[in-house]
């Protein structure tokens, strides 16, 4: 499985790449380059908000965002020092499309830095990316073109994620979702009946791994609406407007220690309950409840959400031990552990 948060931003740059929004950002990069040129400027914006105007990088596409976003902060500073010094600005037009790019945007932002986050569970990966899609899917008519050549490449780049019938589906991520208390619900609706069954499907795989007395059983659910969302769920708000939750599985076989009877279990003891624990608490805590599915609950919500925040460590541990830093001690362990954790320190 690739990088889900490379693989994300792999998505934004299809969008960025799209003429409409290719010379908007253009233009504002062009305007970025010429106050930071002169040194007059970028001191008289220093001098009036005490910002200045940020530069992206290429490779980066949170950098362009990190950009427009500057711009628009200081937009009202930025347009009285280009007036005083008889330097152009942008029309009208192109700051309205700025604020509507950078509102497109935004949700992506989050979800990549969540991610991408060390301490992110694989089961955040389906809400995140049915969340973005909502978002997508619920854009006005401003950003509606850019929008739907993101939708466009979301889906096809997280195709083996979202959808069954893609040759390459790997069920992990929804059976890591399903798994996980604080957004299992999600799956729980109308149209995620053929992703709930991918992830059931597994999880019953796995757990005859575990058991191997427990042999899969083919799953029939029915759908009960409710009328709004769960209060956990929430965190996903594009996600959580338009959603109704299925709230029963029927037609299980009876017996308490059936695999199917701990799901059912499972699946109404979520409803009914509100969480201040982790999945990894809540598990640990039902062990003895669930004696079937625990064990493969405890394997997928322990999987990280990408594989950034290693790929980090290994770049902080090339740096301090390459040739650059050619007199290393033996504190290079110390050393990685506070640059990775320098903003926990610094809190």
């Amino acid at each position: 499985m690739p990088c889900l948060a490379h693989t994300l931003q792999l998505t934004l740059k299809d969008a960025i790449k799209h003429p409409n929004a290719d010379v908007l950002i253009s233009r504002a990069r062009k305007l970025v380059h010429a106050v930071r040129k002169s040194s007059v400027a970028n001191e008289a914006i220093i001098k009036k908000c005490g910002k200045t105007l940020v530069r992206d990088c290429s490779t980066r596409w949170n950098s362009t965002l990190d950009m427009l976003r500057r711009l628009l902060e200081i937009r009202t500073e930025l347009n009285q020092v280009l007036e005083e010094l008889g330097m152009d600005t942008l029309l009208t037009s192109d700051w309205a499309k700025i604020e509507n790019l950078v509102k497109l945007l935004d949700p992506f932002a989050i979800h990549t830095d969540q991610l991408q986050g060390d301490s992110q569970s694989l089961s955040h990966v389906v809400p995140c990316l049915l969340n973005l899609e909502a978002h997508l899917l619920t854009t006005t008519a401003a950003g509606k073109q850019l929008a739907q050549v993101l939708l466009k490449s979301l889906r096809e780049r997280f195709a083996a994620i979202l959808s069954p019938d893609s040759p390459h589906f790997d069920a992990t991520p929804a059976a890591a979702c399903l798994l996980d208390p604080s957004v299992s619900l999600i799956l729980q609706t109308p149209d995620m009946v053929p992703l709930r069954r991918a992830a059931q499907s597994l999880v019953e795989t796995l757990a005859a791994q575990y058991n191997p007395a427990t042999a899969p059983q083919d799953v029939t659910a029915t759908q009960n609406a409710v009328d709004s969302p769960p209060t956990v769920l929430q965190k996903y708000r594009f996600l959580a407007s338009r959603m109704e939750v299925n709230v029963s599985l029927t037609n299980q076989p009876d017996g308490t220690d059936s695999l199917l009877t701990e799901m059912k279990k499972y699946v109404d003891d979520i409803k009914q309950s509100v969480f201040n624990e982790t999945p990894l608490q809540f598990w640990r805590s039902k062990e003895a409840v669930y004696p079937k599915l625990a064990p493969v609950a405890l394997d997928l919500v322990s999987a990280p959400a990408s594989q950034a925040f290693v790929e980090r460590i290994f770049s902080v541990c090339g740096l301090l031990s390459s040739g650059l830093r050619n007199r290393t001690t033996t504190s290079l362990e110390q050393r990685v552990f506070l640059k990775i954790n320098k903003k926990l320190l610094i809190d």
